[in-house]
């Protein structure tokens, strides 16, 4: 059966980031409205099944209930739900374990992430309800459906309608490994506390494989120093601390703040950048790991990420064959 997949995060665009900015949180309402639409958009390209993760608030069973389902299969995963990121990891690989085409994922830059730990080249169409929302696209949740089926049912080649991401491999102690989609910043301190970033003087240093300037989070320090766009091959490194610069960057939504920059140079892909701690790895804004004195991490910007899918792409060739066009 052709089938797309649906994963949404019930606390993404929810963390103490908008608190301190000046957005407020995105409610469980708009997200099901939002979920609603794009499986709407998934059903109309024709596909036979919608697989889906049925998170701890239910947002995605929630807004299924509504829709007919006399030509559809809509089943949730089979897997205990905890209400953490490692949630979406493990529905991710129970779609690439069933073969789904293509996968929705409502979220942030973490959530993301999350997706992409568990199927590490998933073709996926990533949708912006979270805080930081540098990796999925800002748009109408109906066309972001429609995309993710035509992929599925092969109506548009994955090949030609997408382009791998890229991801910052990050090799730690005893052999294990991680990875962040945007970027990854170590932080002072020795606890992980709350893991959200809003506090921008206990920055040390970066890699960023995105610097867009019209990015809010973390990745918005990179930009106003180098741009690079997300399917530009490379990246930036930046020290920050005591310098001769300091810039201004929107770090959370409606909040700027002055970061102090020692130096910052631009890398290319495959080329490894040691870390060493003492500090808090952040992966795309989030503190995740405590790098104790003298403990090394190797951070390589790769283009081995997600097959995203370009839904402009995707509908163009689409008409170009006439996809919706019918005859009298």
């Amino acid at each position: 059966m052709t089938t797309v997949g649906i994963i949404a995060s019930p606390t993404a665009g929810k963390d103490v980031r908008r608190l301190v900015g000046h957005a407020g949180s995105t409610g469980d309402v708009d997200k099901i409205a939002i979920i609603r639409r794009a499986a709407l958009g998934a059903i109309e390209s024709g596909v036979e099944k919608i697989l889906f993760l049925d998170d701890t608030r239910h947002l995605i069973q929630r807004a299924l209930e509504k829709i007919s389902k006399s030509n559809i299969s809509m089943e949730p995963i089979t897997q205990a739900v905890m209400g953490t990121g490692r949630d979406s990891q493990k529905a991710a690989a129970a779609m690439k374990e069933a073969g789904v085409g293509s996968v929705i994922v409502f979220g942030g830059d973490g959530t993301n992430r999350d997706v992409a730990k568990g199927w590490i080249d998933a073709p996926m169409v990533p949708l912006s309800v979270g805080t930081n929302n540098v990796f999925p696209f800002h748009m109408e949740s109906t066309i972001g459906g429609i995309a993710a089926g035509l992929v599925a049912r092969g109506i548009v080649p994955l090949n030609e309608v997408a382009e791998r991401a890229k991801i910052i491999r990050v090799d730690l102690a005893g052999g294990h490994n991680d990875l962040a989609l945007v970027d990854l910043v170590l932080v002072e301190g020795d606890f992980i506390g709350s893991r959200a970033i809003w506090d921008v003087t206990n920055l040390k240093e970066g890699i960023f494989a995105i610097a867009e300037p019209t990015a809010v989070g973390l990745s918005s320090i990179a930009a106003t120093l180098q741009t690079i766009g997300r399917d530009e091959d490379g990246g930036v490194y930046v020290q920050m601390g005591l310098g001769n610069q300091t810039v201004r960057a929107p770090i959370a939504p409606g909040s700027f703040e002055t970061v102090q920059i020692r130096s910052h140079r631009k890398l290319v892909l495959n080329e490894p950048v040691t870390i060493t701690g003492p500090g808090v790895l952040a992966f795309d804004g989030e503190r995740d790991y405590i790098l104790s004195e003298d403990e090394n991490a190797i951070a390589t910007i790769l283009r081995e990420g997600p097959w995203v899918i370009n839904t402009q792409k995707a509908m163009d060739l689409a008409n170009l064959n006439n996809y919706f066009v019918s005859s009298n």
